[in-house]
């Protein structure tokens, strides 16, 4: 009885020190810097984000004289809520919540030592204010020239079982920011912005929940402005077919007289230079 009782005792000192321990890891990587009733804003350790973001974006150097055109760009980001086509696409961030985003990001530019900034807001559910809620969260990374916004969090609804505090709401778990394949997000500037795609990744994954403000580096050509839906993304055959697929195909177009046979052996000829 006395050795199972001291072995329940080790168990509970090593779990708490556990906890306490990943507590502590995981505030020293992210630290609330201001908040409100609504928004919170936290500074992210760059060990943090370097190792969550798209591995192109993880490269570029912070610098947070850009953090100002933060809210111009949050008011050209429309979310569309359901999945139906005729609905409405609306402004992802409220308008009453953009003055207190612009008071920090000009506050930020003083800041001699560049970060990057999770924001975290959430809006109350109209039928249950209390204990409902819609939850946004992004990471901001500004840079020389411009701004990256990546999402992690869209409009997410979270019910708790009794009045939520600061403290329920404002919790936040990093995870690795992956492409969405869900047209949620709508960009109204045509000029300086596009979604995320990454020319590395096979099949150029498109992000879209990663927004990129005025770095042409990074800018797909052609932008994008929306996820794209299936019936708009033509491939043209020469990316995605096979040179032995090319050759059968060419077979067939001699055989049916579409090409001439000289045409045919000058195309097989480059076709077996690609293989």
């Amino acid at each position: 009885m006395n050795s199972l009782t001291a072995s329940s005792k080790i168990s509970f000192v090593l779990i708490l020190v556990f906890f306490i321990f990943g507590c502590s890891s995981f505030t020293h990587k992210i630290k609330l810097v201001d908040s409100s009733a609504s928004l919170a804003f936290f500074e992210v350790e760059e060990e943090e984000w370097k190792s969550i973001f798209p591995k192109e974006i993880s490269k570029l150097t912070t610098n947070s004289k850009n953090f100002t055109q933060l809210t111009n760009v949050l008011k050209s980001i429309q979310y569309k809520r359901g999945v139906l086509a005729y609905e409405d696409w609306e402004v992802l961030v409220p308008d009453t919540y953009l003055p207190e985003i612009q008071k920090f990001s000009e506050k930020i530019t003083t800041n001699p030592e560049p970060k990057v900034y999770l924001c975290i807001f959430k809006v109350d559910d109209i039928l249950s204010p209390n204990v409902k809620i819609l939850k946004t969260s992004f990471y901001i990374l500004s840079t020389d020239e411009g701004l990256v916004i990546l999402f992690h969090e869209m409009n997410t609804n979270i019910s708790f079982q009794t009045q939520y505090s600061f403290e329920d709401w404002v919790i936040f778990h990093p995870s690795e920011i992956k492409p969405i394949y869900r047209p949620e997000l709508w960009l109204r500037d045509k000029q300086n912005t596009s979604l995320y795609k990454d020319k590395v990744a096979a099949k150029n994954a498109i992000y879209g929940n990663v927004v990129i403000f005025n770095l042409p580096e990074l800018i797909p050509n052609p932008p994008l402005f929306r996820y794209p839906k299936e019936d708009e993304m033509v491939v043209p055959t020469e990316q995605w077919k096979s040179v032995p697929e090319k050759l059968k195909a060419l077979e067939e177009m001699r055989k049916n007289h579409l090409i001439t046979d000289e045409e045919y052996n000058r195309k097989k000829t480059e076709l077996l230079k690609e293989f």
